[in-house]
């Protein structure tokens, strides 16, 4: 036997060897599942579903002696998340609204939104955002920031509020804008 022919045939043989003593130990299965089932998401500051799943909350207007100082609060507007409707979304189903927390508008520093007004804007004026079932504020730069609901009689109501937040001092007079991102799931 050459000395090539000999080095190949007991690499072969460690190599049958080696993965003999390597037996499994346990199975892992995975299980899940993949729905067929759609829903409809739409929203608003109605008691009935809106128009889409991009909408408006307008705040009413509030004086700046309101907010004057860091961390007091005022205007709170409710608005919802309406999931179901027309598109066969079973009753029962679990349904989460969770916003994003990379949403560009989220303040790292407080969890609120920050206020993104272009023309105008008041100063040190935030939008926060609350759970409409516990009145809690909601950090919205953690991933921990969802609601849940069931839907029920074909729709899934997941109440929330918007509301002015002064940060770092007394508000100064002028325009509010924000936006947040959220999802949707089925947990």
């Amino acid at each position: 036997m050459t000395k090539q022919t000999l080095a190949a045939a007991v690499l072969a043989f460690c190599g049958f060897a080696a993965s003999s003593a390597y037996a499994a130990d346990g199975t892992i299965t995975i299980t899940g599942s993949v729905s067929g089932t759609t829903c409809t998401i739409s929203g608003g500051t109605g008691a009935s579903p809106g128009s889409g799943a991009n909408f408006p909350v307008v705040l009413d207007r509030v004086q700046t002696s309101a907010l004057k100082a860091a961390g007091d609060t005022a205007g709170a507007k409710r608005y919802f998340v309406y999931v179901g409707g027309s598109g066969g979304c079973p009753n029962g189903t679990k349904v989460a609204v969770r916003y994003e927390p990379t949403s560009p508008g989220i303040n790292p520093a407080t969890g609120n939104l920050r206020n993104t007004a272009t023309a105008t804007p008041a100063s040190r004026v935030e939008v926060q955002i609350l759970d409409g079932a516990t009145s809690t504020p909601m950090d919205l730069r953690t991933g921990n920031n969802s609601t849940v609901a069931t839907v029920t009689n074909g729709l899934a109501t997941l109440p929330f509020y918007a509301r002015y937040i002064a940060n770092g001092g007394a508000a100064g007079a002028g325009n509010v804008t924000s936006s947040v991102q959220y999802s949707v799931t089925f947990p």
